[in-house]
Parts: C-alpha cells; sequence; structure tokens
C-alpha cells in the first residue's frame, strides 16, 4: 500500500458529503469539554494496514500556550520512504476552538505538494479553505453553525484536532454528541456524531491497556477510536478507515 492510497483515507471526510449520519438534524452542542493532557506532550503510533503490515509512523505533539490562550496540535506522518502527511491546527486552549489549520502532503520523489489550509472568522461565523496542488490554487468559503433554537449552543471543530478531541469527550457509557466537524481537505463543514460505547482491553506495542471505545461517525465513515480509561486518556488505538494507529512506547 502506497502513503498516497493511506492519506486518502486519514480525514474524517471521506466524500464531501453534507448530510448529518442518522435521520433528521442532530443538536450540534460542544461535545469537547475540557483538556485533559497535563502539558507538553509527545505521541508515538505505527501505523499499520489491513493485512497487519507496518508501513508508516505518526507523531502527535502537544504544545500548550505557544500564545497566550492558544494551544498547537501537530500529526506529523510519515511512510516508510519519503512521503509525508503532516498536520497542524492551533486551538483555544481551553475549548478546542480552532483558529486557523493546515495540512501538507508531499512525495519528494514525484515533486508533488499539496496543502490544504483552514482560517476561522469567528465573528462572521465563517471558515476560509484553500488547497495549492503544485502551485493550482483553489479557495471556498464556508459557513459556520450559528445557535438556533434547536442548537443553542453548537460546536464546531477542525478535523486536523480528532486525535484530541476524542480524549476531552465525557468518557462514561453511553455518551453521544454531535458537532460540526470542518475539513479543508474536502472544503466541507459537516455533522459528526461521537458516542462513547464500552470498554474494552487493547494490547499495542506500548502496553495492556483498559481503554473506552469511541466511535465518531458521519453520513459518509464511521471511525473508532480506543481512549485510556486513566488520566490523560491517551488514544492508545485508531481506525480510521483502512488504517490502525498503534500507539508504541515513550522514547
Amino acid at each position: 500500500m502506497t502513503i498516497r492510497r493511506w492519506l486518502l483515507f486519514v480525514a474524517i471526510v471521506a466524500l464531501p458529503a453534507i448530510a448529518a449520519c442518522g435521520g433528521g438534524n442532530p443538536v450540534l452542542s460542544k461535545v469537547f469539554k475540557a483538556p485533559v493532557w497535563p502539558g507538553t506532550e509527545q505521541l508515538s503510533y505505527n501505523l499499520v494496514d489491513e493485512g497487519g503490515e507496518s508501513y508508516g509512523t505518526c507523531v502527535l505533539e502537544t504544545k500548550p500556550e505557544v500564545e497566550p490562550g492558544k494551544t498547537q496540535l501537530n500529526q506529523l506522518c510519515g511512510s516508510n520512504g519519503p512521503e509525508r502527511d503532516d498536520r497542524t491546527v492551533t486551538v483555544d486552549s481551553a475549548t478546542l476552538r480552532p483558529f486557523s489549520a493546515s495540512r501538507a502532503i508531499a512525495d519528494p520523489s514525484k515533486h508533488k505538494r499539496t496543502t490544504f489550509t483552514s482560517e476561522y472568522d469567528a465573528t462572521a461565523a465563517l471558515v476560509h479553505f484553500k488547497a495549492d496542488e503544485n502551485g493550482n490554487v483553489h479557495e471556498a468559503q464556508r459557513d459556520l453553525p450559528k445557535a438556533t433554537r434547536e442548537s443553542p449552543d453548537p460546536g464546531y471543530y477542525d478535523d486536523e484536532s480528532l486525535f484530541w478531541l476524542v480524549r476531552g469527550v465525557p468518557l462514561r457509557k453511553g455518551f453521544e454528541g454531535s458537532y460540526a466537524d470542518v475539513n479543508a481537505s474536502s472544503g466541507q463543514v459537516v455533522t459528526a456524531t461521537v458516542t462513547v460505547q464500552d470498554k474494552e482491553q487493547v494490547k499495542v506495542p506500548a502496553g495492556s491497556f483498559v481503554t473506552w471505545r469511541v466511535r465518531l461517525q458521519t453520513s459518509s465513515i464511521t471511525q473508532y477510536f480506543w481512549i485510556d480509561g486513566a488520566a490523560p486518556h491517551e488514544v492508545v488505538q485508531a481506525r480510521i478507515e483502512r488504517v490502525t494507529y498503534q500507539l508504541t512506547p515513550p522514547k
């Protein structure tokens, strides 16, 4: 499996769908309750395909207070070759509300580089997307959710903060909440529903953990995360389309 193939499957939105998962329009809320990371973090993962073959790695970096009240979240991934898929998002340190995000996909061997950026205007409730594929630029603007009678306090989060978002939801069986997922790679804002399903024992290279299994679902894709039941609730394992992330021991 080449990195170009699996890169297509590591975002929450695989298709430019707008409909919410399930019937009707779910109430959008701020599902992220509070940050659980104690400070600067660096977590490493093996990337494993459906056949159990390891073909890449990812490092997740948490950098609190890069500016007053702002935290930077980095997801730095690569194959066993020169290909890279690196992402970063700057968020409110307390609420995970996004300020800006970027994603860069590069294959130096083929002289290809694609970048996606998101710039948020919370006052105008807008997000501005920009995609640049080897100098071929496309831009778009999307509305962010506004308060309604059904959703008086809607939540929206950037797709690049996904691994941190699932750690900050209430980890109790049966919790369910919906929010707007903002994805520059697809140029869409879609409804996502997060559900805490049950406890499960999971074994990964970093060890054996008692985890909460968390499902994240849109109208087009379902993903699973296994969150350590003990603080600081690290993502132990994630299954995102055909890719499984497995936590490795700290270096």
